[in-house]
């Protein structure tokens, strides 16, 4: 398989649900630029998109939780959460299949799911970026939710040595899509708590129900920071400087996510990127981001 693009994003349910709260020109400077990444990839036609993303204790509850999973059923089925619609997206079932062995003869032991679910870290960027008419995709979710959390460092070694599994699949034409993140803090301060727990005492309290408000806080000093070391290809820098605990106090438990960008930019040996949009976007609770890197 031959890469031939690769983006990173933010996503959050909150973009399409919530879509008319954020001022017009966050918005519409969002949606532009997941409509032209849109555009983007459907110019470089490829065969499948390989989009890493993550799941927020629906699909895995606490009785199971796989650090990084790859779908190899034929079709993904959305959830419906977060107040987006169901949707069945297409799965590159052959693509997958080959990722996963090269996956696994690079030493990650991938999960696997013959009935592959997602959730709206999924579905946000493919709508926004596709509507409803969806490339086929080779779904890959990283446990960005539930300590223990992959290290910072671990999530871009998995992205080097994906990005090694895709190079030496069969032919055929992919995009990478890592999304999570930016600065954004999810629930109340009890509920951060209660995910934080020790892994093994969570189940048996039962998970509280999550709380949204109408704004939250964001760190738009980290979140540019972070795009500046993106773009310039010095992830390895950030990778010696940060740790989950630090970004859980300076960024929030929603920049865990980022590690969906780190592992993209293993993936791609750490190239470059150009940013197509930043929005510190409140009502969304979320610093919004998309960037281009450059393959």
């Amino acid at each position: 398989m031959e890469i031939v693009g690769a983006y990173a994003c933010s996503h959050a349910g909150l973009f399409i649900s919530r879509g008319d709260r954020a001022p017009k020109g966050q918005r519409d400077s969002v949606y532009g630029a997941f409509a032209e990444m849109g555009r983007q990839i459907r110019e470089l036609a490829p065969d499948a998109l390989v989009l890493i993303a993550t799941d927020h204790g629906r699909i895995y509850p606490f009785s199971q939780v796989p650090q990084f999973t790859i779908g190899v059923s034929e079709s993904a089925a959305g959830i419906g959460d977060s107040e987006l619609p169901k949707f069945t997206v297409p799965v590159h079932q052959r693509f997958a299949q080959a990722i996963l062995d090269g996956a696994i003869a690079e030493s990650v032991d991938l999960a696997f799911s013959e009935s592959m679910q997602i959730d709206h870290s999924f579905i946000t960027p493919l709508m926004l970026a596709f509507g409803d008419d969806f490339i086929p995709i080779v779904p890959i979710a990283q446990n960005c939710n539930v300590p223990p959390l992959p290290t910072l460092h671990r999530s871009y070694e998995v992205g080097s040595k994906l990005g090694s599994a895709i190079e030496g699949g069969p032919p055929g034409r992919v995009v990478v899509v890592g999304t999570g993140g930016l600065s954004h803090w999810v629930g109340t301060v009890e509920q951060q708590q209660f995910m934080r727990r020790p892994a093994g005492t969570r189940l048996a309290m039962g998970k509280p129900a999550l709380t949204l408000d109408d704004v939250g806080p964001i760190n738009i000093d980290f979140d540019r920071a972070f795009l500046q070391t993106i773009c310039k290809g010095a992830t390895r820098t950030f990778l010696n400087e940060w740790n989950s605990v630090r970004l859980y106090e300076e960024a929030g438990n929603g920049a865990q996510e980022i590690r969906n960008w780190l592992l993209v930019a293993g993936l791609v040996a750490d190239r470059p990127a150009e940013i197509l949009a930043y929005e510190p976007v409140r009502e969304w609770l979320t610093g919004t981001a998309l960037v281009k890197f450059q393959v």
